[in-house]
């Protein structure tokens, strides 16, 4: 036996097994494989089950080499139960992943009790940084084989093998080095710190064997962070070309094809970027889905940014990049940014990073002294998971935590305790290994930096880094996020928590007055008894207003109450006027804790001239200025409008009662985006594929307060009208309808069927969304059909192997990026309207006398352009766009529809949409493949292999492969094309 076939585990067995879905009541295993290793000797078992039902036909393309013959002449399961039980013995169990095994075991041969251990888990804690778990990728970032997955049971159970014995190696020699410097061992730890010797299966197995050497896992890498870089050819760059550069296709075809074609379109608006960072101006560039604005900007900051970085012009050679969506911030952080750096020869020279606000991270210090995990195995596993990832401050971002391991350790349960607090939070101070801090040092240092919007507004690292240059991408969405930007708000129990640092929450506001007032000679009597009656006495008032929303019967139902409080419904007038004298008594009990703790520091201080570099003095001023702040936000939630008309006010009232809001929106934030976000940056360039209206950048300017800024409007780079259909369906229903729900779930699972997934049904309310859902999920129950609801799941629409229906809601308008075939279908239960009580519209149109259409419209196509832009993002995409509920304002309609500067909408029913669905999918993927065939050179003696490379490049699932008679197959889902003297004819 060859040495890469050795485990280090005894008396084991790998077990994988491959099935015709992933539900284990409707589904059935097809293949078992297993690999036992029983006193150091290896024996494998494997067996191909016949099943009852239908095997889908991508399993086949899942599963390397199965056919379907095979299957039909294999035994049953039942023929082969007692060898396999007599195989397994009464081993442990090793899978990847044994949760799947689990419960297709347990469901399906209920005989076999054997304890079955997870590889992925024993991974997770490991090696918890990995942000993959599959076992393809495991094995590429841990070992030196180049091999893929091949879903083949036994092949798949010698890989687990493999990883568990990388894994293991990787360990032992972490414990070596941990060894060396006189630290415990994993091992040691697990035992004596968190009581795991016996509770957690995985601990007996890292405890080194006596005289083991790693020597013959020769396959194994200890590289941490294995990083495939493509190799480049050495060749000169003339930087001084800069945007020229786009032609230059030795450049980006050096290391393997970048996908990349020349437009002169984009040559030229990547030039207007250049001019517009070297004149220190403003400017507005709408560049469509596929014109390459990404490329171009990132092209331009790091030619720019190295260019004055050799002429020791520090500030011009920092370049901010901020985006609205994380999915866009992780893609030019891990794609966009290292690609084009390494292309350039510039990844050596510049330094890039992302940062986010501080409650993204995880602290150290709050995780060390984090009390609410239990004694339960999860719990201890989610703990020990946690800080293992955080211990040497390398990693802690939340968002990086993989969505395996954040799901299977519950840490939903206990990140909000162990982030860190923006407010608390001091990292000049910090002295802990802290990945937060590690990136804050790091930011002088970066060329490019990448943030989101609402780190923007903020900026809290100013002291480390100063915004110079400027570029904003998704700039649409600053119309609406500046409102919530520039607002200040007062949430009762967010408020009653805070109230808990006077005496409940250590170290308690109490004690280091106590503190302060010892250090500084007693100069006061701080009185225990009366911070606890004015405690009492604001949450008293709280408590008594909502009893009052009670009364009023303001809140209930599926929806929380919101209202703007001077501009309330008719009906509503009166009860809400009668809230202002107790929302007063809230203020004034928020005053009388703030006067009296304001009045301990400054007698103790001596009005400020004493103690104040105190740790305790710090903290206590700051919890005093943010009393302060609540009363002022109340104070001013309560000023009459008929004085001063610039906010809005809006009470919300939760729909159980729990909490109430109130919140202060500015109306005209043009002034405030100039003096808090763009005061001192010397260059700003706004992107988007959706700003204008009406074909204006008027609207967009106006709200920003940039009047004088530059425009540039790049044409479509697709061709929308051939490629896509808009069908406003007439015949589901009004969203408010009884029916509506279930003709809407109805038609997405007719849809499923037809196009076997690779759909996204987006919603403009959650309440909504969760109906149909729950409809749908009964729909597909024993079918193919998956339903899924979670952003992270959107990368599986590009399996072709699996039948994905996502449902999403508000967060899945934009950011997602799916091109080829992976989706192909979009649906938007409604038009995106604002309701007409909405606070923030009714108080606009108020307040400076605006048409509820003339501030509803703007929003209203911003949102639909960006729900149609999910579908077509490479010149290959195509597919349906449907508006399920088209409202009765037919001018909407119409306006929309040139806005959208798409095909004609067409007003359809159901079955007109369902019949029609056929042929134009026949036809686009037909055009597709003769794209990829054209790409591909027809007399290489290798073309089938050079046509699924194009296929795959092109993220299409078209697929080739030797037919009977001399024919070539080709093959997209159910759509199967044979090539016969030349001729595409339909074998479907």
């Amino acid at each position: 036996m060859s040495l890469i076939e050795q485990s280090i585990l005894n008396n084991v067995i790998y077990l994988d097994i491959e099935t015709t879905g992933l539900d284990e009541l409707s589904s059935e295993i097809i293949e078992i494989g297993a690999v036992k290793v029983k006193d150091s000797v290896i024996t494998t078992y494997k067996t191909l089950i016949k099943p009852f039902g239908r095997v889908p036909s991508s399993i086949y393309e899942l599963c390397s080499g199965l056919l379907e013959v095979d299957l039909k002449t294999a035994p049953s399961l039942q023929d082969i139960k007692n060898d396999l039980l007599s195989f397994v013995e009464d081993y442990p169990l090793i899978c990847h992943n044994g949760g799947f095994e689990r419960k297709f075991l347990r469901e399906h041969i209920k005989e076999m009790k054997n304890e079955i251990l997870d590889s992925m888990e024993l991974a997770a804690i490991l090696e918890p940084w990995r942000g993959e778990s599959n076992l393809e990728a495991l094995l590429k970032k841990i070992t030196d084989l180049d091999k893929a997955e091949s879903h083949r049971a036994l092949e798949d159970s010698f890989d687990t093998m493999k990883a568990v014995n990388a894994l293991l190696c990787r360990q032992f020699s972490r414990d070596e080095d941990n060894n060396n410097k006189k630290k415990a061992s994993l091992y040691s730890l697990l035992i004596g710190q968190f009581g795991l010797k016996t509770r957690w299966s995985w601990t007996k197995y890292l405890d080194r064997p006596m005289l083991f050497t790693c020597e013959n896992y020769t396959y194994v890498s200890y590289e941490e962070n294995k990083d495939i870089k493509p190799k480049l050819k050495k060749i000169h760059i003339p930087y001084e070309e800069q945007e020229n550069l786009l032609k230059r296709k030795d450049v980006w075809n050096n290391g393997g094809d970048f996908g990349y074609d020349y437009r002169e379109e984009q040559r030229y608006f990547t030039e207007k970027i250049r001019e517009n960072i070297e004149s220190e101006g403003k400017i507005f560039i709408e560049a469509p889905t596929g014109s390459g604005k990404t490329f171009a900007y990132v092209l331009i900051a790091a030619i720019k940014s190295y260019i004055n970085k050799n002429k020791n012009k520090v500030q011009d050679a920092s370049f901010i990049i901020s985006t609205d969506t994380k999915e866009l911030q992780n893609q030019l952080i891990t794609r966009d940014i290292p690609n084009i750096l390494s292309k350039l020869g510039l990844d050596t020279k510049l330094n890039y990073g992302a940062i986010k606000g501080k409650s993204n991270y995880i602290c150290t210090d709050r995780l060390i002294k984090c009390q609410i995990f239990n004694g339960a195995l999860i719990s201890i596993l989610a703990e020990i998971f946690l800080k293992r990832l955080c211990k040497d401050g390398e990693y802690g971002d939340v968002e990086n935590i993989s969505y395996w391991a954040y799901k299977h350790f519950e840490l939903e349960d206990y990140l909000r305790d162990i982030v860190c607090d923006s407010e608390e939070c001091n990292l000049e101070r910090c002295y802990k290994k802290c990945y937060l801090k590690t990136r804050y040092n790091d930011l002088p240092l970066e060329n490019i930096t990448v943030i989101n919007h609402s780190l923007l507004a903020s900026w809290p690292y100013g002291e480390k880094k100063k915004i110079t240059h400027l570029i904003i991408d998704e700039a649409h969405n600053l119309m609406e996020k500046c409102y919530e930007f520039f607002s200040e708000e007062f949430k009762s129990d967010d408020f009653f928590e805070f109230l808990k640092n006077i005496s409940e929450k250590e170290p308690t506001i109490y004690r280091q007055l106590t503190t302060l007032n010892g250090s500084n000679g007693f100069r006061e009597t701080i009185e225990l008894d009366k911070l606890k009656y004015w405690v009492s006495e604001i949450g008293t008032s709280m408590a008594i207003l909502l009893n009052k929303c009670v009364e009023l019967k303001l809140s209930g139902g599926d929806y929380n109450f919101k209202s703007e409080f001077f501009l309330p419904q008719e009906i509503l007038k009166e009860k809400i006027r009668s809230l202002e004298d107790y929302i007063s008594l809230v203020k004034e009990k928020i005053y009388g804790l703030y006067r009296l703790i304001y009045n301990y520091i400054n007698s103790i201080t001596l009005d400020g001239e004493e103690g104040t570099d105190d740790k305790e003095y710090i903290a206590i001023y700051n919890y005093v200025m943010k009393l302060k702040a609540a009363f002022d936000v109340i104070d001013m939630f309560l000023e009459d409008p008929k004085e001063i008309k610039s906010h809005a006010k809006v009470i919300e009232i939760a729909k159980d009662y729990s909490y109430f809001m109130f919140k202060n929106i500015p109306l005209n934030i043009d002034d405030l985006v100039n003096e808090y976000i763009l005061k001192d940056v010397k260059s700003t360039t706004f992107l988007s594929a959706t700003m204008r209206i009406n074909s204006s950048f008027g609207r967009i300017k106006d709200i920003l307060g940039q009047r004088g800024a530059k425009e540039v409007i790049v044409p479509h780079t697709f061709n929308l009208k051939d490629r896509t259909k808009i069908n406003v369906l007439r015949d589901i229903g009004r969203y408010n309808s009884s029916e509506f729900i279930t003709n809407v779930a109805k038609f997405i699972f007719d849809m499923g069927n037809k196009l076997q997934g690779h759909m996204l049904v987006l919603f403009t309310n959650n309440l909504r969304r969760k109906a149909v859902e729950k409809e749908l999920v009964e729909l597909t129950r024993g079918t193919r059909l998956e339903v899924h609801i979670d952003k992270k799941s959107i990368k599986l629409l590009s399996d072709k192997n699996r039948q994905v229906i996502i449902l999403g809601s508000k967060g899945f308008f934009e950011g997602i990026d799916v091109p080829g075939d992976g989706l192909t279908c979009v649906m938007i239960d409604k038009l995106p309207n604002k309701s007409i009580e909405d606070p923030l519209l009714k108080a606009i149109t108020a307040y400076e006398n605006k048409y509820y259409m003339d501030v509803n419209y703007p929003q209203v196509c911003i949102k639909l352009k960006q729900a149609y832009g999910r579908l077509i993002r490479s010149p290959m995409d195509y597919g349906y766009f449907c508006i399920l509920d088209g409202g009765q304002n037919q001018s909407t309609v119409n306006r929309l529809e040139k806005d959208l500067s798409g095909p004609k909408f067409m007003n359809s029913t159901r079955i007109q949409v369902l019949n029609m669905v056929n042929k134009d999918y026949l036809d686009w993927k037909r055009s597709n493949l003769n794209e990829i065939i054209k790409a591909v050179d027809r007399k290489s003696t290798d073309y089938i292999n050079c046509f699924n490379r194009e296929a795959l490049k092109k993220k299409s699932f078209w697929s080739c492969e030797e037919g009977t008679d001399d024919n070539i197959l080709y093959k997209n889902l159910d759509f199967i094309l044979k090539e016969n003297n030349k001729l595409l004819q339909n074998r479907k």
